[in-house]
């Protein structure tokens, strides 16, 4: 194909189409096909250049992800594998720990339906995630999974300083629970959370979720129209999220920790918390709760969830 231009600004304008059009007529790429969903997941928020690597299975979903340089790392002698959901905060807590530390390991993004896997590893059989396995040592519990990271002189120093046990926030996080899980829990399914990839592992997920405790109990059919039914309370429950959203600013100390004195516990819950209001379209953070939560995901290198927001 050729093409003439007569001047600068023609010529800009006429490859600007060219190039649309190849586009237009490339063929299409079906965000359904497993080997896309491994690889669009979790775009990247942050600045710093990050690759990851994905092989999906009907069990599970793995990655390996790095960020930057391999001089940046901490490349132990065995890498620790993680396992992890993507929407779960107590998993995030882990993850924080590994990128606040720039410890390379193995992230295994298990389906929400495999029972097998977390079971024949934890102590006591149950499904319960995050596990690590550190070199045939088995770490379970989030915060004893941080500390053990965080205070292991193989890592480094230590990064975090004591909870200042922060009531106000718990107080925030209680009173907005039922909100948070009607407005969240329904959009979680609808993306393309790697532990979400089969239909069975979003409906596992359903069932052992229910939204309101004292209608319904786990594994009841009805949950799925009490799902249904939240979505379409979403305009009212968000404004009245957003409204509550506002009192957070005042909780936050900086930009890139949320209490006096530096970064602290008190960060790792936090941040793992408030990740998740990033997977619905149509949140208004304010200005400190925003920044804060961009400046953290860089930090962690744990992606906000804005790009697939429902």
């Amino acid at each position: 194909i050729r093409m003439r231009v007569s001047s600068p600004i023609v010529g800009v304008l006429a490859a600007s189409a060219f190039i649309a059009a190849v586009l237009l007529m490339a063929p299409a790429i079906s965000l359904g096909s497993p080997a896309v969903r491994a690889r669009s997941i979790a775009p990247s928020a942050v600045t710093r250049p990050s690759m990851v690597r994905g092989v999906q299975s009907q069990a599970t979903v793995t990655s390996l992800q790095t960020v930057g340089s391999t001089a940046e790392w901490k490349v132990p002698d065995v890498l620790p594998k993680v396992y992890v959901y993507d929407h779960c905060p107590f998993c995030v807590r882990v993850r924080m720990i590994y990128g606040l530390k720039n410890i390379r390991h193995d992230l295994i993004w298990l389906q929400n339906d495999d029972k097998e896997t977390p079971m024949s590893m934890h102590p006591d059989k149950k499904k319960v995630l995050p596990i690590v396995d550190q070199g045939g040592k088995i770490l379970i519990e989030s915060l004893d999974i941080v500390k053990a990271v965080d205070e292991n002189p193989a890592y480094g120093p230590s990064v975090l300083k004591p909870s200042t046990g922060r009531k106000d926030i718990d107080a925030w996080v209680k009173g907005t629970k039922a909100t948070m899980a009607a407005l969240s829990r329904p959009r979680y399914i609808q993306t393309y959370l790697p532990e979400f990839a089969f239909k069975s592992a979003r409906d596992a997920f359903v069932l052992n979720h229910p939204i309101d405790k004292s209608k319904f109990k786990k594994g009841d059919e009805g949950i799925f129209k009490e799902y249904e039914e939240a979505l379409s309370k979403s305009p009212e429950l968000l404004a009245t999220f957003n409204e509550k959203l506002q009192e957070v600013e005042d909780m936050i100390f900086s930009s890139y920790h949320v209490s006096p004195g530096g970064l602290s516990y008190d960060d790792i819950t936090f941040f793992a918390r408030f990740r998740g209001i990033s997977i619905i379209r149509g949140v208004q953070p304010g200005p400190k709760l925003a920044s804060y939560l961009e400046n953290m995901s860089e930090l962690t290198d744990i992606p906000l969830l804005y790009g697939m927001a429902v």
